[in-house]
């Protein structure tokens, strides 16, 4: 899949590298992006939040194939994107743990939190694992699959179905990466 949208995007990264951007400023612009999910989110306007999630992802994507097709991948840009990700993520969940407060859902609340806390979950254990030494590029539902499952949800209105949805495959991709590292650093 990587290569194939690296492909497709390949014109638009040779442009943004012609006029002197970094992936490293793309990925800085998705995260402002981002901000605009919890905006909508607190006007309930789901379908801009989606569309507003749909772009951030848009960013994460482009940065990485910026980085790719124009030789400026490194370590520290490695790093700063995976911290980003991190802040763009907590901002989507603290969107819809500010927007359940507000409407005094503490179950909704809850779930939205615990969410968050497993979607950070499924990138740790991979950043972690990877600082083994143990590739972990497993799982059913990393941070692309979050995002499309999330935007659907808002664009449907179905928002809880899919806080929950991303809940539980992000427990089981915790958990398959947890056996993955377990069976793997016995080696």
């Amino acid at each position: 899949m990587k290569d194939w949208i690296d492909q497709t995007l390949k014109p638009l990264s040779k442009l943004l590298r012609a006029v002197g951007v970094s992936p490293n400023l793309v990925t800085a612009a998705g995260v402002a992006v981002t901000f605009m999910v919890p905006a909508s989110l607190l006007r309930e306007q789901g379908g801009a939040a989606g569309f507003w999630l749909l772009g951030a992802g848009f960013f994460d994507v482009l940065d990485g194939t910026l980085a790719r097709n124009s030789g400026f991948k490194g370590p520290f840009g490695a790093f700063w994107d995976s911290t980003l990700d991190r802040v763009s993520e907590a901002v989507v969940f603290g969107g819809f743990i500010l927007y359940y407060y507000q409407h005094q859902n503490p179950q909704a609340l809850l779930l939205a939190f615990g969410v968050c806390i497993l979607s950070l979950l499924v990138s740790y254990t991979r950043a972690r694992s990877e600082g083994l030494g143990i590739a972990c590029e497993v799982g059913l539902l990393p941070r692309p699959g979050r995002v499309i499952l999330l935007a659907l949800g808002l664009f449907t209105g179905q928002w809880i179905a899919a806080l929950g949805l991303v809940g539980l495959l992000s427990l089981v991709t915790v958990g398959q990466r947890i056996v993955h590292v377990w069976k793997n650093a016995e080696k």
